[in-house]
């Protein structure tokens, strides 16, 4: 039997996360990192509430405790939030990166062999149409339609050509079915005019991806410029619950510290 080398699944990992988080926040000592805040809350307790006593310096030494835990829990809950931004950036840019992928495996002719079973290639992001479909636009002004410009949609678009694009696509598919290999020209009186439709079709096309990359840029915009993201329900409720329980602590030990004086004062 092998040695464990721990939890593989997301759900397993960050549960040893948190149990490592819990270990930390919940750890009944001063950490050696800690030392000089200590000392700093120690000597700012002991000047406000003046203890006398071994009983009531021990109730300070808890206070100083709590509210290092209660550091403990603000800087998980940063640490949680900035995991949580960079999980998200994250995702983005591969929801992005993953277009531009599928376009290059296109290109190779393997995508056919990675993709799965009913799987749609995905069409590139509006930046991308726009810089590869004014290229395609030139090369089609100066030299007219060929059946490499097909390919080349195809490449671009995946399975999720938009309106102008199939017509377009539909377009060079009649250029391609009239082209000879020997003299590379196609035989069609109606060239020109299929010209011009497809340069139309496509100019359009360029329209539709600007609108589209501004409304993307728009949507995407607040969303990472924000720092502040939405914690996974399970660390947020940990994280609330530890807070919860350390003022609840914090608040015991003032009644206790209260308590113990109004005994010393009545003896007195």
């Amino acid at each position: 039997m092998g040695n464990s080398t721990g939890p593989c699944t997301p759900r397993g990992k960050a549960r040893s996360s948190q149990n490592a988080a819990k270990h930390w926040i919940q750890s009944g000592r001063i950490l050696p990192e800690e030392q000089r805040e200590a000392a700093i809350l120690r000597s700012g307790f002991a000047e406000d509430l003046k203890p006398q006593g071994l009983i009531e310096q021990e109730v300070i030494d808890d206070l100083t405790l709590n509210r290092l835990i209660k550091r403990r829990i603000d800087l998980a809950f940063t640490r949680e939030f900035s995991k949580a931004n960079i999980e998200k950036t994250i995702k983005w840019l591969e929801n992005h990166e993953r277009p531009v992928a599928e376009y290059w495996l296109r290109k190779a002719k393997t995508l056919g062999i990675n993709r799965a079973e009913g799987q749609q290639a995905e069409r590139l992001r509006p930046d991308a149409c726009i810089l590869l479909l004014e290229a395609i636009e030139h090369r089609i002004a100066e030299r007219g339609p060929q059946p490499q410009d097909l390919v080349a949609l195809r490449d671009i678009y995946g399975d999720q050509p938009t309106g102008f694009v199939a017509s377009a696509m539909y377009l060079l598919l009649h250029v391609a079915e009239q082209w000879t290999v020997e003299n590379d020209t196609p035989h069609d009186a109606a060239q020109g005019d299929r010209k011009k439709q497809i340069l139309a079709s496509l100019r359009n096309e360029i329209e539709l991806q600007k609108s589209r990359e501004v409304l993307e840029k728009a949507a995407y915009a607040p969303e990472l410029a924000s720092s502040i993201q939405e914690l996974p329900p399970a660390v947020l409720d940990t994280l609330l619950r530890y807070s919860a329980t350390n003022l609840r602590e914090f608040k015991d030990r003032l009644d206790c510290f209260e308590r113990l004086r109004r005994l010393r004062l009545t003896a007195a």
